[in-house]
């Protein structure tokens, strides 16, 4: 790991914490499912996966998560957390892999397979299988949550490489 590369990484994962952060203190943006996010957080990690690779995004995710959920006072979402983010890190790292285009194609599905792999969570500690009817809404909420994070990251990502930063990264 270069001094460049652990720099960028500190500050990535800065920047996951505060954005995560701040959004727990916000209100649920669907009051019927509180627990529902944006995940601005997560452009971050999405960054850092296009900008950095997957050892140094994923590093970014699983401190993300961690962190989060010990700063927030809930310590069990950090293994809702990790579930929805492993899975999304895992299918988006394969589609960015495998030359899928666009930016916040890739985050909207990313959000929808955080959200798949949150409820598949909640099943498996709870023993109760019809959770799975909340992939409905929160399919298409992840979405939607992700598509506005890819669109983020995009431009971010585009300013970015206009810069030393993003071009010897």
């Amino acid at each position: 790991m270069t001094a460049r590369k652990l720099t960028q990484t500190a500050i990535l994962l800065a920047v996951a914490l505060i954005l995560g952060l701040v959004e727990t203190l916000l209100p649920p943006i669907i009051p019927i499912l509180p627990y529902a996010r944006i995940g601005l957080g997560n452009a971050a990690v999405l960054l850092a996966l296009v900008l950095l690779g997957i050892p140094y995004a994923a590093i970014i995710m699983v401190l993300k998560c961690v962190a989060i959920g010990l700063f927030s006072g809930a310590p069990t979402m950090i293994l809702y957390s990790l579930g929805g983010s492993v899975l999304s890190f895992v299918v988006m790292a394969v589609l960015l892999r495998i030359g899928a285009n666009g930016l916040p194609a890739i985050s909207a599905v990313g959000g929808i397979f955080h959200n798949i792999g949150q409820v598949m969570v909640g099943i498996a500690f709870t023993g109760t299988p019809s959770l799975a009817i909340l992939l409905v809404y929160l399919a298409l909420f992840g979405a939607v949550a992700g598509g506005l994070v890819g669109v983020i990251v995009y431009y971010v990502h585009r300013a970015l490489m206009r810069t030393s930063i993003g071009r010897e990264s």
